[in-house]
């Protein structure tokens, strides 16, 4: 299972969710749903966030072992 690292990785670097879904060209709402783990950004959105972020793409996401 995967999770993202999204609002983390946003808090962390201080980086507004607004200002984000802007770079992004999305809705609030929309991002809202990618911090939230409702819905994964496209890959597109996932390399525009990285950037922003200061991270990797694979920094965006982790995996979760089912047990």
């Amino acid at each position: 299972m995967f999770t993202n690292r999204i609002e983390y990785l946003a808090k962390l670097k201080g980086v507004k969710h607004n200002y984000l879904a802007k770079e992004c060209g999305v809705s609030i709402q929309t991002f809202s749903r990618w911090a939230n783990n409702k819905t994964q950004p496209d890959l597109e959105k996932a390399f525009i966030l990285a950037k922003i972020l200061h991270c990797k793409m694979d920094d965006l996401v982790e995996v979760i072992e089912n047990e």
